[in-house]
Parts: structure tokens; sequence; C-alpha cells
């Protein structure tokens, strides 16, 4: 399609399309760029973009669509003599549409395209200057957020090299007529009725600028953008977006955020309290099963203050699960490891972040599966190995127990009732977290628990 352009011309139809998008809002039109076709019969489409601005019945060209001449003999008029033109366009049977055309030139002056606008009401100054941003080479700048696409509710307005606003859209005017000001056509931005500096700043600069101001009770967040010029610009266009409930939603979520932030601590602390007592409470105890139960119910409450503990710090709905297991992991491992117990540890995890909501059912799983290898797997044994992984899989995540300790006993089949912590394990994996629980003996022995969890799609969700 570009093939008989040089590479002046493909670089400025390069830079009209980066600005296209924000300059149909500007005009609330639809724009066309039109090349010439190989057969002079035709023009071909460039590039076309609709307007979020301005609801149009229109149907869109695709880039590299071939128009017949005889059905748009206006862009074609504006091809060959590369001079604006104004009509009328036939959009459907018997509906027509005002469109105007200019003509797209290189240094030399030669037209080698065409910028079409479908005109629909709007004020003739949008237009001239849509075009004009169109015209200026495109700056680093464009891409930032400056030239993000306009909202239909944004108050848009045009300011000229004297700062005087020239032209203003209907949200423009409803905001000065609530600040008291009957219309802002001919109102200058330097004065004591508006005082925008920043607009002054940006015709001086050539340079896309934006702040939030305040008027009159209402936050507003303003955008100025230069139009024309290498240096200080012709025009500027000011764009002022109403975010006032926006804001006010943004900072009851902050608040929010830090008062669940806060609980989450508070639980943490409040749960170690209870553990510092359950520890006074068993060095009380007499018997070795009150002591046994005391310990265990300590480290339950423990891998819960060490989730909490992680919310208080990260304050979102998600968990960095490898950074909870290894929390837990360590934990158990110093308050139930016997000092005779010569043991060799491994630990590994993926990158595994889980909902908050389901981050405790995981915690006291890990803890219950390092819990029931200390009670059982090294009994009468001096030395011993284990070791932990969490490990992504493709349908979520498996955490594994594995050590080299005594198996499970003969004839062991499924969990028995008489062991609280592989009911817990289980109820857990499956009720609450929708996954698998399974524990076998390992071929070269001891044994490995495994649980699958899905962390995706309805069953997650939960």
């Amino acid at each position: 399609m570009l093939k008989n352009l040089n590479s002046e011309q493909k670089n400025i139809l390069a830079s009209i399309r980066q600005g296209m998008d924000f300059a149909a809002d500007i005009a609330h039109a639809c724009i066309t760029v039109y090349l010439a076709s190989d057969d002079k019969r035709f023009l071909r489409v460039y590039h076309q973009s609709m307007p979020k601005t301005q609801f149009l019945q229109q149907p869109e060209l695709a880039p590299g669509r071939e128009v017949r001449i005889s059905e748009e003999p206006l862009i074609a008029r504006c091809l060959q003599r590369n001079v604006p033109l104004e009509g009328k366009r036939e959009l459907s049977l018997g509906q027509f549409a005002g469109v105007r055309v200019y003509p797209v030139q290189d240094r030399r002056g030669k037209c080698f395209a065409a910028v079409v606008f479908d005109l629909s009401g709007v004020d003739d100054i949008f237009i001239n200057v849509a075009f004009e941003f169109l015209k200026t080479p495109a700056r680093p700048e464009q891409d930032s957020e400056f030239y993000r696409r306009l909202a239909p509710g944004d108050a848009l307005m045009v300011v000229d090299a004297e700062k005087k606003i020239i032209a203003a859209n209907s949200t423009a005017r409803h905001i000065f007529q609530v600040v008291g000001i009957t219309t802002p056509i001919g109102l200058r931005t330097n004065s004591v009725q508006i005082n925008w500096p920043l607009v002054g700043m940006v015709l001086k600069t050539g340079t896309a600028e934006g702040k939030e101001i305040r008027l009159r009770g209402m936050l507003l967040a303003m955008r100025v953008v230069p139009v024309g010029g290498t240096a200080e610009a012709s025009y500027a266009i000011v764009i002022l977006r109403d975010i006032t409930e926006l804001k006010k939603r943004d900072e009851e979520l902050l608040v929010k955020a830090a008062v669940i932030k806060e609980i989450h601590h508070r639980v943490k602390n409040n749960l170690q309290t209870i553990a510092s007592l359950l520890r006074l409470q068993m060095r009380r105890a007499k018997a070795d099963e009150t002591k046994s139960v005391l310990r265990d119910c300590i480290s339950r409450v423990n891998s819960i203050a060490v989730v909490h503990e992680f919310l208080a710090q990260q304050g979102s709905g998600t968990v960095d699960m490898a950074a909870v297991a290894q929390g837990i992991y360590k934990a158990v491992l110093s308050g139930m490891a016997a000092p005779e117990l010569r043991l060799t540890t491994g630990f590994s995890a993926d990158n595994v972040v889980i909902p908050s909501e389901k981050a405790t059912s995981m915690a006291l799983v890990l803890n219950e599966m390092l819990q029931n290898c200390f009670d059982h797997a090294f009994t009468g044994r001096t030395q011993g190995a284990i070791s932990v992984e969490l490990k992504k899989t493709e349908s979520g995540c498996r955490l594994t127990v594995c050590d080299d300790g005594n198996g499970l006993p003969p004839g062991f089949d499924g969990v028995p009732q008489s062991s609280l912590g592989l009911r817990i394990i289980k109820t857990m994996a499956e009720a609450d977290l929708h996954g698998t629980f399974k524990i076998e003996n390992r071929p070269q022995g001891g044994t490995c628990a495994e649980v699958a969890i899905p962390l995706g799609g309805q069953k997650w969700k939960g």
C-alpha cells in the first residue's frame, strides 16, 4: 500500500496514524486517511479512527480497502488540486453527511494523501485544531497518559496563542456555569476568574502537562496538550475530567486497606498471645498426652498467625504462599524437633500466589503434614531427613512433605478416624481447597504426603 511513497511520506503517515484516535475524540468525528491507488479508478484506505466522544452509525473501513473515485469525488479532487475542500457524501441511500477533506503534504508541498473528517455538527474550531494536531510531528510524550483517549463526559476546550478560550464543548460550559461563569468563550486562562498558569506554560514550551485542580468543591483532572509549532504551540487543548467521586472512592479504599492491615496485625498479636498462654500451660502440665495436645495446638495457632503476619505486611487479597510455607516450615522445625534428633532438612518452593481466604487452610495443611512427620516418622530414631516442596503445576500447585522415617503401619488404608492430624489435612484439602490428599510409603523408606490444589476456575473460587 505504501510502496510508491518515499521515507519522508511514510514517516508523516506514521505520525498521523499515531495521533488519529486522540484527534478523532477532539473533533468528535470519524477520521479517515486515503491514498491514491495503483489503479487510477480507486482510492485506498490507509487508516480510520472512530471517536469515543460521539456515536456514529457509519460503517468502519478496514485499512487497504479500495473505494471507487466515482463514490468519493471530493477526496479525489483534493488529492489532485492539493487544496482543502468541504462538501457532502452519501453514507447510504438518501442519507448524506458533511465532510471536510485536507491534503497531506511533504516538505516539497506534494500532496500524497488526504485526511477526511466526517462532520457531525461540532464546532469547526475542533475540526481545524484536530487536523493541526495531526500535522504536528509526533512528540516523544505522545504515548503518555496526556494523550489518552477522551471519555464522552470530558470537558474540552481550545485555547489560542493569546491564552484565550476560543471553543468549548457542552460539558466545559456546564462546569463554568457551576462556578458562576455564563460562557468561557473569550476568557483568558490567566484571568482572575480562571487562573490556569499551566496552559501558558504548555503554550510556551510545546510540551503536554497535567495536574489536579479544585474548583468549587469539584476535583478535576486537567491535562493540556499543545498543538502546532516545534517549540511554542499555536493552540492548547484543555481537557477536564471530574474525578471527585473517583478520588473519594480511592481514599475510602486506602482507609479500608489500612484498617484491614491493622486488623490482621492485631489478630496476629492476639494469636501469638494465645500461643504464649498455651505454652505456659504446657509447661505446667503433668501428663505427656496433655503436653502433646497443647504442643500441637500451639503449632496450629502459630501457623495461622504466620498467615496474618503476611497479610498485615502485604495488605492485598493474595498471599505469597512460598513465603508463608517457609515461615511455617522454620517454626515447626524449631518448635517440634527433639534436641537429640539429627535432622537433614530440605525446602523448595515455586512462586505460588493464592487468594488470602485460602491461605489459612493451606497453612494448616502444611502444619499438620509436618506435625505428622515429627509425631510418627522418627519414633525411636536419632537421625532422619525431611523435605518440603511447593511446586506449580498445570492445574494449580502441589504441596509435598516427605521423610525417610518409619513409614506407614502395616494395613494402613486411607485416613483413620483416630488420626486428628490426617483428618484435618483431608478435610482442608478436599472440602475447603477443592483438592486431593494422599499419603503413601516411599520405595526407599519413609512416607510422602501430597496435597494437590487447583488454582483456577470455579472450583478455586469456591
